[in-house]
């Protein structure tokens, strides 16, 4: 299998108060680092929730699935990496993060969103495909060739 192809990635900082009482990231805070990424990854692509909430579809979080592979520190650099693909109706966000001093893989997540509108699911608009495609040249089904379960394989 080969690996997930990740095409776009930030670099963030362990902050202190996302420390429990372990001294270890609260595992809550992944969704937080995982949802930035996938934000910032918009605002690269022109794209905005508001935007499309605006032209009437709303981008919604439906399902969430998370692999803590080894925790995160106080002081830590890590980097959050995002792929994507349309799967259907669905858009599912794969994205790991990986700590920047030893490229060691932290956590792996699976993200699958679904666009509404008028309360009902609907395929992803055109321009978000457009967007999301030009991150992917000439790939047909971009994100992924061996999924994401070959990156959790290699992490242990």
């Amino acid at each position: 299998m080969e690996k997930i192809h990740y095409p776009f990635e930030i670099e963030l900082d362990v902050r202190d108060y996302e420390l429990d009482a372990q001294g270890i990231v609260n595992n809550a805070n992944y969704q937080h680092y995982f949802e930035h990424a996938r934000h910032q990854l918009l605002r690269k692509l022109n794209l905005s929730f508001v935007g499309l909430h605006d032209d009437g579809f709303d981008w919604v979080v439906h399902k969430v699935e998370i692999d803590y592979k080894r925790p995160l520190r106080s002081g830590d650099r890590f980097r959050v990496k995002v792929a994507a693909e349309q799967q259907g109706v669905r858009f599912v966000f794969y994205q790991e993060i990986e700590r920047v001093s030893d490229g060691q893989i932290m956590t792996i997540g699976k993200i699958s969103s679904v666009f509404m509108q008028n309360g009902r699911p609907v395929k992803p608009p055109q321009l978000v495909l457009d967007a999301y495609n030009s991150l992917y040249p000439g790939r047909k089904n971009p994100a992924r060739s061996g999924g994401i379960q070959e990156n959790a394989e290699q992490a242990d």
